[in-house]
């Protein structure tokens, strides 16, 4: 009655505030319960306050983040359900049938203490529920496990203390239930998720060694040992992919300057502009210089910014601004450091035209070394900071029409616009999920091959990263969220918030609840959601 059954592996699984083999005894402290998964007393029950993965595709009821699916069905969403011969399948009786061209991935049913017990609403960083809706909507999930080229493992490692507590025994339930891992050399092929801020090394040892062979998708692109940040190597060129961080539709670039409706040409200032955090305790400098002196926060180069060019003409470099979107589009060049440690900000200026100015040895951003960041942005070794207002300054008009030129592309590949909306104008065939799944096709199809010489080698590839690369199954208009172009003056716009009104607008988490994602619209059958690519 409390549960859900899955049969594949013979469990209930069973809501948050119920447990035992049955699911059928009440949790005899249920605040605390709810409070250890990050949810309200409101969030934390049946009721509409909780949110669920793509709404349970009308297969179950929503209990504080999990589906408690109808008799046939199971899954982290419901979407599976078994074959007369006792097959899983998923979204049967909707027409589901998975992508020809591309990768195929299976998605671990884990138990809901992992994942969906989660409040996705406390998440600053629901990577794994972006990418769970995203698999099934796009027909990239496959139900059979032989057929797949990967196997996506959906443990949510952002929540205090469930990284330690949970992985080892979900690599145990993983081996006990399913055959792949132990296949394929011990999890090879396997993708796992790490958003914390140091990636990998936010882990311990031994789990490192457990899952050496797992693909690890992190925000965290360190690939040698940073002396001035204490930081150690953590990311693996070639065998685990640096992901965009997940911006948020409250941010300043649902006001990009980019959108291809937006005529109006703005002249930017060729000065350079940062606002935000410079010192590690958090103080204004003085006259540009920390009182704190630890270098642990941005590997010391904020602060060596800040110290040699607080007061530079033209320039602004400032704790913070009063109009700072208005900054960001008026600005040639954005100063984008890390910060305790992965940072936003690269992908903020490019999403509102500003050229990214990279600071940080060793540091790769999202989808480097498979994209090319020195076709868009300036890397400026940490050495060179004294002497950044020349490198800047030797920088030809022509060089930066260059790079602005290349600007709206490759802030496509950076943003999940089938998942939260367009901001460009952009119709989400190139955005950061479809340029993961290019990206896997690569591994599967040249496991050897140097990630830098992806666009060399495979003439589909050059042209997807040059967003050149013609849609298989069409061109998708998405919703928008750019709200520098008004509705009133531009009928082509679609708000999304007049796409799915029974939603808040205000944070990427509503989405998650979209079936599907902004992609679908207000298609409530993912099976049936338009795809740009089949």
């Amino acid at each position: 009655e409390h549960g859900t059954c899955n049969p594949e592996t013979r469990r209930c699984e069973c809501p948050l505030l119920w447990y035992g083999l049955t699911c059928s005894d009440p949790f005899p402290k249920p605040n605390e319960q709810c409070a250890a998964y990050a949810h309200s007393v409101l969030s934390c029950g049946s009721n509409e306050r909780s949110q669920c993965l793509n709404s349970c595709h009308d297969r179950g009821s929503c209990e504080g983040g999990f589906c408690n699916c109808y008799p046939g069905y199971y899954g982290a969403d419901c979407a599976l359900s078994l074959t007369p011969n006792g097959r899983p399948e998923l979204l049967a009786g909707q027409g589901y049938v998975p992508r020809r061209h591309g990768v195929k991935i299976y998605v671990y049913e884990l138990p809901p203490m992992t994942n969906t017990w989660v409040s996705i609403s406390r998440l600053d960083r629901p990577l794994v529920a972006a990418l769970m809706q995203r698999l099934l909507s796009s027909g990239v999930r496959t139900a059979d496990g032989d057929s797949a080229d990967f196997f996506f493992i959906p443990l949510v490692m952002r929540a205090q203390g469930l990284a330690a507590t949970h992985l080892k025994a979900v690599v145990y339930y993983i081996r006990q239930h399913w055959p792949w891992w132990d296949r394929l050399q011990g999890g090879h092929r396997h993708l796992l998720v790490v958003p914390a801020d140091l990636g990998r090394r936010s882990l311990p040892e031994e789990h490192l060694e457990m899952t050496a062979n797992v693909t690890y998708l992190t925000h965290w692109g360190l690939h040698r040992n940073h002396s001035g940040g204490g930081w150690v190597e953590s990311h693996r060129p070639g065998w685990d992919i640096v992901l965009p961080p997940l911006l948020n539709a409250d941010e300043p670039i649902v006001f990009s300057p980019l959108h291809v409706l937006n005529r109006r040409h703005k002249e930017r200032t060729r000065g350079l502009f940062f606002a935000g955090r410079i010192c590690g305790d958090g103080k204004v400098p003085h006259q540009g210089r920390c009182e704190d002196t630890r270098s642990s926060f941005s590997g010391n180069t904020r602060q060596r910014v800040s110290m040699h060019h607080w007061n530079r003409t033209g320039w602004t470099v400032a704790t913070h601004v009063k109009a700072y979107t208005s900054a960001l589009s008026s600005h040639t060049f954005c100063l984008s450091p890390s910060g305790g440690t992965y940072g936003r900000r690269s992908v903020q200026a490019l999403l509102m035209g500003c050229v990214p100015v990279l600071l940080g040895d060793g540091l790769h951003q999202p989808f480097e070394p498979e994209v090319d960041w020195s076709q868009f942005a300036v890397r400026v070794p940490e050495q060179d900071i004294p002497d950044l207002h020349h490198v800047l300054d030797a920088i030809n008009e022509t060089t930066i029409e260059e790079l602005q030129g290349r600007l709206w592309c490759a802030a496509q590949h950076m943003y999940y616009s089938t998942t939260f909306g367009e901001v460009m104008g952009e119709d989400g065939r190139f955005d950061a999920f479809e340029t993961l799944m290019e990206i896997l096709r690569m591994r599967r199809d040249h496991p050897e091959l140097d990630p830098r010489e992806y666009v060399l080698r495979d003439i589909n590839f050059a042209d997807f990263m040059n967003c050149k690369l013609a849609p298989k199954g069409g061109r998708v208009p998405l919703c928008s969220q750019n709200r520098l172009i008004k509705a009133a003056d531009e009928p082509r716009l679609r708000p999304c918030r007049n796409q799915y009104p029974g939603l808040p607008m205000r944070s990427m988490h509503m989405f998650y609840s979209w079936p599907g994602g902004a992609v679908c619209g207000q298609n409530g059958v993912v099976a049936t959601c338009p795809r740009s690519w089949i």
